[in-house]
């Protein structure tokens, strides 16, 4: 699955990929009881469940060890976001490819390069030559 938005141009930009198992959503949505502007889509065949707020803040009240998971949950994402926005600023497009190709090693094969592109904030073309580089060619 993706997570993304579209700017006022029409634009889409992947924000985050999630591959299962895994809890996807927005945080901010979660915490505010606001509407998701984060758009979600299955890019491959999956399943999904969905709770809604009241749900889940009544399972925070009734069992301690969900609202604790869910913290933890909730740092890991911090740690991540964090990270993804260091390497925007400090990695060239070559390294945030080869950093995207371990953390989803089968990624490329299962959705379109526009996807991989918009997630390294590289267009297409720029991605192509970044693989026909990488490859030796």
């Amino acid at each position: 699955m993706r997570a993304f938005f579209v700017n006022q141009e029409g634009k889409e930009y992947n924000k985050n990929f999630f591959i299962g198992p895994s809890i996807i959503g927005a945080y901010t949505s979660l915490l505010t009881n606001k509407r998701n502007k984060i758009a979600q889509q299955a890019l491959t065949e999956c399943a999904g469940y969905k709770a809604s707020y009241d749900a889940i803040t009544q399972l925070y009240d009734t069992h301690q060890d969900i609202e604790r998971l869910s913290r933890k949950i909730a740092e890991h994402y911090f740690l991540e976001k964090e990270k993804k926005e260091l390497e925007i600023a400090l990695l060239d497009a070559d390294k945030r490819y080869l950093i995207l190709q371990e953390e989803y090693p089968d990624l490329e094969q299962k959705i379109p390069q526009y996807h991989i592109a918009s997630y390294l904030s590289i267009s297409p073309t720029q991605l192509s030559r970044i693989r026909r580089k990488l490859s030796g060619y």
